[in-house]
């Protein structure tokens, strides 16, 4: 098995409903790569958890060892990841953050409200206050901006467009 330190790391982060997981998996067929998603089902749900009692350094701490597990798992020259520490550090205090640096690629895939509301009222979830997605949304936004991550825009381009953008992200790395 490859050291994950060997493979390209990239990172597709954003709130729900912004075309992430869609877009994570087309990059990586496209590029022959494996797609990762670290913080599904229990892992995620423990992430949550944690950030609700406020037990800050456990959330970084799931999260790293979920990404670390993933990417060990994977024997790949790319490694895509659907959530990566954009996500946790919606969850966590500025304090918190020193020890996921160097942070790999990373690309915000963003969509505005009313398209986030939308694609997420086909869902088949919860679905949570204007408040909410807001304050989230709001976060990843400052997040790429203040650790110059790439912003992809998903409710101005159809996926093929934004697959696209996001091949030549990547291959200009």
């Amino acid at each position: 098995m490859r050291n994950p330190q060997q493979s390209l790391i990239l990172a597709i982060d954003g709130h729900d409903g912004a075309g992430k997981t869609t877009l994570a998996g087309l990059l990586a067929e496209k590029l022959g790569g494996v797609y990762v998603r670290p913080f599904g089902g229990a892992t995620g749900t423990s992430l949550i958890t944690q950030a609700e009692q406020h037990h800050y350094q456990e959330v970084s701490r799931i999260g790293l060892m979920a990404i670390r597990d993933a990417a060990a798992q994977h024997d790949a020259r790319v490694l895509v990841f659907d959530r990566h520490w954009m996500t946790v550090f919606t969850l966590i205090p500025a304090a918190y953050r020193d020890e996921w640096f160097p942070l790999p690629a990373t690309t915000l895939c963003y969509a505005g409200m009313p398209a986030t509301l939308l694609r997420l009222g086909e869902r088949d979830e919860a679905i949570f206050d204007r408040a909410y997605h807001e304050g989230y949304m709001q976060q990843y936004y400052d997040l790429a901006h203040q650790y110059g991550a790439h912003i992809l825009r998903t409710d101005q381009h159809d996926v093929a467009q934004c697959l696209d953008m996001l091949v030549q992200w990547a291959t200009n790395l």
